[in-house]
């Protein structure tokens, strides 16, 4: 049983894009629906018997209706060729306010052939217990753990809205780890099962890496321990939300797939793609993958993100910052430079000579020269703010920057003037 595991595909990520002519999305729209139908191909070349979403199938938790149509034609292409897909909820997916419909609640409404959707309203129909997925190989059980609602618990617990949140977080906590424990209970060890989870885990080097979801991500969960998620039950634990790949350092196969497309440069230089692995049916639980069916990340095509930092040490900076630039694969990238110039580099820097040597990138978010960090100026001990009139105070201010004398009296007198011309002498 061949199985496929992605999460965050994030569809309607604009930034950065370019207008495509013949396109109602731009070109960084898709970047991500090209890495979808990477992976619907290779799932359907490959023979794969079931996919697995780990939810955030959209930016946005109200996507609009093309985007929805994108999605539904490559999920449409899955269920056409008889692969069972699992389509679990994560935070981006979610409607904003309660009792709204979220974005693929409508796959189950229309019973979309060989799609099952993972959402609480899985558990409030069937109890708390996983999914069933009939594939072409035979059965996969799947449990489930969709992103978990603050404000659905504390409407359901009207007495916890009035507890500090870490006191409701850890509460929120203990039902998450619970949902799954009572999944796990009613599992049957003949049939092979998966744990599909969109939620954030304790571990270092997820915390360590989480990529752009930090800066997207809607709504706020509590983190949940590795031991919460009852791995030994499972024969693999397929997980979303983060937005790079890593393998968390359990006993059963755990791996964030990560995101199908770097969505800033907070990810650059990540691969992305998606877990592949194959269950033996007809072993038992704890020893149904292994071999040449131990899973094993397939990059994607991606776009890539280069930034370029420089800091010329000679007086004439273009020759270093212009070599800089051209020892870096730029082609049909996004890119971002910057160069760290003193007062007299800045005399001699043409972004524009810079800028003509980026024309094969495919989005040029700055050629940036941030202004040098200057010390703070301090007053002597025992002078207050206060207590100085303004030319006081600036004759402070140009004894510290060493001004010379005689600029700095003209600067005084001219000062003088100008306070006395405005407020009067006594301010002077």
């Amino acid at each position: 049983m061949r199985v496929i595991h992605f999460a965050d595909l994030h569809i309607g990520v604009e930034r950065y894009g370019r207008p495509l002519p013949d396109r109602p999305w731009n070109s960084r729209v898709q970047d991500f629906l090209d890495a979808f139908d990477f992976l619907v191909d290779y799932a359907i070349a490959e023979g794969a018997d079931a996919v697995i979403f780990a939810g955030d199938a959209y930016k946005d938790r109200e996507p609009n209706q093309t985007y929805q149509r994108e999605f539904a034609r490559r999920i449409r292409r899955l269920s056409e060729a008889g692969i069972a897909t699992l389509l679990l909820v994560g935070n981006h997916d979610l409607g904003g306010a309660e009792g709204r419909a979220h974005a693929l609640e409508i796959y189950r409404e229309l019973g979309v052939p060989n799609v099952w959707v993972g959402d609480n309203a899985w558990f409030a129909t069937n109890g708390i217990r996983p999914i069933l997925l009939q594939t072409r190989s035979g059965p996969l059980q799947v449990a489930i753990l969709p992103w978990p609602q603050i404000g659905r618990y504390t409407a359901r617990n009207p007495d916890a809205a009035s507890e500090p949140l870490e006191a409701v977080f850890d509460r929120v906590r203990a039902e998450m780890a619970n949902v799954i424990r009572l999944q796990a209970e009613s599992l049957d060890p003949d049939v092979p099962a998966i744990l599909a989870a969109h939620i954030t885990v304790d571990d270092r080097f997820v915390l360590e890496r989480p990529g752009s979801e930090q800066q997207m991500q809607l709504g706020t969960a509590p983190v949940l321990s590795k031991a919460s998620l009852s791995a030994h039950s499972f024969d693999y634990v397929a997980l979303g939300h983060y937005h790079n790949r890593v393998q968390l350092d359990l006993h059963t196969p755990t791996f964030y797939a990560g995101s199908l497309q770097p969505v800033d440069f907070g990810e650059e230089g990540e691969r992305k793609g998606f877990v592949v692995f194959d269950l033996d049916p007809r072993r038992p639980k704890g020893a149904r993958i292994g071999g040449s069916g131990t899973p094993r990340f397939v990059d994607v095509p991606t776009r890539k993100f280069v930034t370029i930092e420089v800091r010329p040490k000679e007086p004439d900076p273009m020759p270093e910052v212009l070599a800089a630039v051209e020892r870096r694969d730029i082609r049909d990238a996004i890119v971002r430079v910057t160069v760290h110039l003193d007062e007299d580099q800045r005399q001699h820097f043409h972004p524009f000579e810079v800028r003509r040597l980026l024309e094969e990138a495919h989005y040029v978010v700055h050629v940036a020269t941030p202004l040098p960090e200057r010390p703070r100026f301090s007053l002597p001990v025992g002078v207050e703010v206060r207590a100085l009139s303004p030319v006081d105070a600036l004759d402070h201010y140009l004894r510290a920057r060493k001004v010379p004398d005689a600029r700095r009296e003209k600067l005084l007198t001219a000062a003088r003037e100008l306070v006395e011309d405005t407020l009067g002498s006594e301010n002077a």
